[in-house]
């Protein structure tokens, strides 16, 4: 008897243990505090980078006050929103800490009272003060010249805008680096560079991702991170363009001998609901009616999900979408290339080569021009 009450209180002992490991207790706290009297704010994560894939939580304000708590493994860099507009993001920790809002200021940083913020962002912000300035000015232009051309602007300034645009990106990039290098344990960086990844890799990042402590990389989402950038090399410019698990309408796997019977192939990665993917057709109709019988071929690969099939049948139909079609079911393949931003395009030569990537239409046609005079 005494034997199986040993068994059973060792039993015991491990039950509650993996309990106690899949239901984590709060580690982490935030009191608020906001100019609004009633609405919601929302706490929106990086979901990929927590074990729990946590997206987001929502707090009621009550008497101009709200509060967060929930468990998160180390630092998390995350997005506050509250439903009238405003949204800031920043560095939480675990404890307790307090963040204050004014909702009419919107876009900016909130005042953050923990360990991460008031020691990082005064020097974060004064090392980004030129590019900052600079960015500004950037689309301070950009808008006046939208509204000058009625949001049509001419291909030459287009491409003028998207060169300066493409300059500031580089420039950023190359200050994250720096930034990176002198501060080797900075969350703000490690956690922008996350942020960064959402629209697409590029290979400064990985000296980036290298320049971190050990103890960021090791973390949790510095693995998810480091795994996230290996699949993203395999997109990048020099690189052969890989086998995509993906189908036609016939059901007809994609595959990348498609490459070899044309000089130059635009592989475009897209979804039926997405506006900026929609935008760009026509010129791809123009450039396709113009250049197909030449040696350019258009691949489009659709990460709908499988409830908007459907949409996405209806869609070519309607707008006239004559090149290839192929369907990356729920965008499992997009995601395992890490492709999160959209639409996102690659351009192949003849070799399977990948030559570009997120060229413009513009940027494209200037091309073909040269190419196939």
């Amino acid at each position: 008897m005494k034997k199986w009450s040993v068994l059973f209180f060792i039993l015991f002992l491990a039950i509650t243990n993996s309990f106690a490991k899949n239901r984590r207790l709060p580690n982490f706290k935030i009191n608020g505090t906001i100019n609004a009297d009633t609405g919601k704010v929302s706490l929106v994560f990086f979901s990929a980078y927590l074990p729990s894939k946590t997206e987001k939580l929502v707090a009621q304000v009550k008497n101009k006050k709200f509060s967060f708590s929930g468990y998160i493994p180390e630092s998390q860099g995350v997005f506050m929103a509250f439903d009238r507009g405003y949204t800031s993001n920043f560095v939480i920790d675990k404890g307790e800490q307090t963040v204050s809002i004014n909702v009419d200021s919107s876009q900016t940083m909130p005042a953050v009272k923990n360990n991460t913020m008031p020691a990082e962002y005064p020097g974060w912000t004064a090392f980004y003060k030129n590019i900052d300035a600079k960015s500004q000015s950037f689309y301070q232009r950009y808008d006046s010249l939208l509204k000058v051309y009625n949001r049509h602007l001419p291909q030459e300034v287009s491409l003028i805008c998207d060169k300066e645009m493409k300059a500031l990106y580089k420039q950023s990039d190359s200050t994250l680096l720096k930034y990176a290098e002198r501060n080797p344990n900075s969350k703000i960086a490690f956690w922008h560079l996350i942020h960064l990844m959402d629209f697409g890799y590029e290979s400064i990042f990985d000296s980036i991702y290298n320049a971190f402590s050990n103890t960021l990389k090791d973390g949790y989402a510095g693995k998810v991170l480091g795994e996230k950038l290996k699949t993203g090399k395999l997109l990048s410019v020099g690189q052969q363009f890989p086998d995509v698990n993906c189908v036609n309408m016939n059901n007809e796997k994609f595959s990348p001998g498609i490459f070899l019977k044309n000089k130059l192939t635009l592989v475009d990665f897209w979804y039926s609901n997405c506006s900026p993917c929609r935008r760009q057709f026509p010129n791809m109709r123009d450039l396709y009616n113009k250049y197909g019988d030449k040696g350019l071929e258009i691949v489009g690969i659709s990460v709908d999900k499988t409830e908007y099939r459907k949409e996405w049948k209806e869609l070519i139909l309607k707008e006239k979408l004559v090149w290839k079609q192929y369907w990356d079911k729920d965008g499992k393949e997009a995601k395992r290339l890490s492709i999160y931003a959209y639409p996102t395009n690659c351009l192949i030569d003849g070799t399977g080569k990948i030559i570009s990537k997120n060229i413009s239409m513009e940027e494209l046609e200037k091309l073909l021009n040269k190419t196939f005079k």
